[in-house]
């Protein structure tokens, strides 16, 4: 799968370029970095001709070959269905090769089968969360963007995804915040400040000592490969 970004500008993004081949990725920045935007623009959700699949801008890919390449799976569950339940909603996931065993596998995998009949609007925003990934891994794009995964997810949950995201066959970018997620993933990272792209590189040149010091200072403390917020 092959992506380019050329010179995207947006009243959130600041000349962005970059190409993206077979290879995962991590889209790291702070609140307002403008991740979720960028994430938008390359799936198509938001107009530009700056970005280009499969050599083909995005504005003119049919539906269909647009779904065989690109998804993306947002950060907060919306249905315009109140009663459609978690079952019915995974079920027009099943895109690109996907069957019924496949998403009973997901189900099971992520322990959300018992939730099938619930209605999607009586989902917690952990469970919630759960079924947009395993939704994401059911439409089986060529490229799959996930914003902000294991938001409202425990640990363990938190865990459980990390091991399917790096068992998933399929291209990813991953958008998130967290610096231990993106940390343990080892993928390619592509650092946002204030709408423009600092950084883009391998998880070990970012996580080099001198250039994360460089990117954070002091405002992020390192301890044995976690990180937290220094509040001193």
């Amino acid at each position: 799968m092959n992506l380019r970004v050329e010179n995207l500008s947006t009243p959130f993004l600041k000349g962005i370029s970059f190409a993206l081949g077979d290879e995962d990725a991590v889209i790291l920045g702070a609140n307002g970095a403008g991740k979720t935007t960028l994430a938008r623009a390359l799936v198509g959700l938001y107009e530009t001709p700056a970005v280009y699949a499969e050599g083909k801008q995005i504005a003119e890919l049919g539906a269909k070959l647009r779904a065989q390449l690109l998804n993306f799976v947002p950060s907060r569950l919306d249905v315009f269905d109140e009663y459609i339940d978690a079952e019915a909603f995974l079920k027009l996931s099943l895109l690109n090769g996907s069957t019924q065993k496949n998403l009973e596998a997901v189900m099971a995998r992520l322990d959300i089968a018992g939730l099938r009949n619930t209605p999607c609007r009586c989902l917690s925003s952990g469970e919630s969360q759960l079924l947009l990934f395993a939704g994401g891994l059911l439409h089986n794009a060529r490229l799959t963007i996930f914003d902000e995964p294991t938001a409202n997810l425990d640990s363990d949950k938190k865990i459980k995804l990390f091991g399917m995201l790096k068992e998933h066959p399929g291209r990813k970018i991953v958008i998130t915040h967290d610096l231990n997620l993106a940390y343990r993933l080892g993928y390619r990272i592509l650092y946002l400040r204030e709408g423009e792209l600092v950084f883009d590189g391998s998880g070990n040149d970012f996580f080099e000592e001198s250039r994360f010091r460089s990117l954070f200072g002091d405002s992020i403390c390192r301890i044995e490969g976690h990180f937290t917020v220094n509040y001193r």
